[in-house]
């Protein structure tokens, strides 16, 4: 790929069939604006399971008038013909026989040449057999439909570098150390167990693994090992994911997982804590980076695949050059707050530890302040909500306590040789290079990202559904009252929160 002037990557999808899987999750979501913002594709299938009382055709809908697509939106005529592109595609993995439905079934065997699989369950502390499920026994379904299309010319797994996160140094290869006598007997092992005897057994089997979410990852790799070997497939692991840097606008995130999650306290001016490593350097990405080194090492694994080679390609999308400690990643989310919470956080309202008395002290503080502010919005005439809302955060980030606590190294060799090969148009088009990431702009950036993209969206409901509910001029006079108590309570015990910690915690 030495000519400037030209992209492989660009020809190599022009015209092609896409299906992806997985593509209402985060990565999905991003991944599907990135093939129709700068691919020439013919179509793109997406898969997509009903959920709340949605079909697929209205979570598509719900997808597409998302945030995430208000650049392609700007440009109406271009919009339109890019969304004729874009078929739903309705997956039942319950059924045992029909994936999905018999009519598109045949155009999918006969047109697609991509296929991304992103379907995964994120829980992390999912019972067992659930993450087996879904993770392994969905992946092993979805591949032997793939395994009959007749056009197909790449296949991209999507697991995760903590899928081998029970050693400290992650090679780009498949690790084959599941036990039981193989992934497909541990399966059926594991199905016949009763409840009980899942609790007592299930870390015993995951043994050194921190959750059952990593655990059944390192399954998915192993069955695609064992069993779709044939197939022009590869494997992409990317760590944390986190906002996007750059594309299509910079900080754009939808969910409160992992980092994101910590922040939320901070970026309202409330008390936070998490334990954490301040020393420790973790692996994240941003994914807009994540999605173009995705599509990328697509590309690479056809190349790869036709030259006959048998061992499956393994893509470790991380790079330890270039990544921050936890202590420095904390540090410039706190420069992306508002000057006086910038303050508050530095010096009174942020609590990071390793200890984990300290932080078990830390976490009833912030369940306290959540509560007592609860009790002022009763007194505002509204519902309950924030101390569910921070015993959800505080799971979410307790999830991550393992990686935010321990370090890895690993070799990328297969990364760095898919950036190599690439021109300076795709170098332009789909940056990947995480050397090249102004990490401490982009940190400092995030926390903006998550007010605008993922917490004011949520605000704004709320707002609409609370006009609703006032009939009338004396119901809003009252709400007023209210609101003014809430107000002088919220101010009360946010602050004696953060006075106890100043005196008894932080110091």
């Amino acid at each position: 790929m030495s000519d400037v002037g030209c992209s492989k990557i660009m020809e190599f999808y022009r015209g092609s069939t896409v299906l992806i899987t997985g593509a209402s999750g985060f990565v999905g979501q991003v991944l599907l604006e990135k093939i129709l913002r700068s691919l020439e594709v013919d179509r793109v299938y997406v898969m997509i399971r009903p959920k709340w009382n949605w079909n697929v055709e209205s979570r598509l809908q719900r997808i597409l008038d998302g945030q995430l697509f208000d650049v392609l939106r700007k440009d109406s005529a271009k919009w339109q013909e890019m969304t004729r592109k874009v078929i739903p595609v309705e997956i039942n993995l319950e059924e045992d026989e029909h994936l999905i439905v018999d009519q598109l079934r045949s155009k999918l065997l006969n047109e697609v040449n991509v296929v991304f699989n992103l379907l995964a369950s994120v829980n992390f502390n999912e019972p067992l057999d659930c993450a087996l499920r879904t993770n392994v026994e969905y992946t092993d379904r979805m591949l032997e439909l793939v395994c009959k299309m007749k056009n197909i010319k790449t296949v991209v797994h999507v697991s995760t570098f903590y899928s081998n996160c029970d050693k400290r140094v992650i090679e780009e290869r498949i690790y084959d150390n599941v036990g039981y006598g193989g992934v497909a007997n541990m399966i059926n092992i594991v199905s016949k167990l009763n409840e009980p005897e899942k609790q007592i057994l299930t870390q015993h089997i995951i043994g050194n693994f921190p959750n059952t979410y990593t655990f059944s990852k390192k399954c998915a790799e192993v069955l695609i090992q064992d069993k779709y070997r044939s197939l022009p497939i590869g494997i992409f692991r990317p760590p944390i994911v986190s906002s996007t840097y750059r594309e299509p606008v910079p900080g754009w995130i939808d969910n409160f997982n992992g980092p994101s999650g910590m922040v939320v306290p901070l970026s309202q001016g409330m008390y936070s804590a998490a334990l954490l490593d301040t020393r420790a350097r973790p692996f994240i990405v941003p994914v807009d980076y994540c999605v173009n080194a995705l599509i990328s090492c697509a590309v690479d694994v056809h190349l790869q695949r036709a030259h006959q080679s048998l061992a499956i390609p393994v893509y470790n999308y991380t790079d330890a050059k270039c990544n921050l400690s936890w202590g420095e990643i904390i540090a410039g989310f706190i420069q992306g707050l508002p000057p006086f919470k910038r303050f508050m956080a530095t010096y009174f309202t942020a609590t990071l530890t390793r200890n984990r008395m300290r932080y078990a002290l830390c976490k009833k503080l912030m369940l306290m302040q959540a509560y007592l502010l609860d009790l002022g919005r009763r007194l505002r005439g509204e519902a309950p909500a924030l101390g569910q809302i921070f015993e959800k955060m505080i799971s979410l980030s307790e999830v991550l306590e393992f990686f935010c606590l321990n370090e890895w190294r690993m070799t990328n060799d297969n990364v760095m040789r898919v950036q190599a090969a690439a021109t300076e148009l795709e170098r332009r088009t789909f940056p990947c290079d995480l050397t090249k990431v102004d990490w401490k702009g982009y940190y400092k950036g995030f926390v903006p990202g998550v007010i605008r993209y993922a917490i004011e969206p949520r605000k704004a409901k709320h707002r609409a559904r609370k006009n609703a509910e006032e009939q009338n001029g004396g119901t809003a006079k009252v709400v007023q009252k209210r609101g003014i108590c809430y107000a002088v309570w919220s101010f009360l015990f946010r602050y004696v929160t953060i006075v106890f910690n100043f005196l008894f915690i932080k110091h």
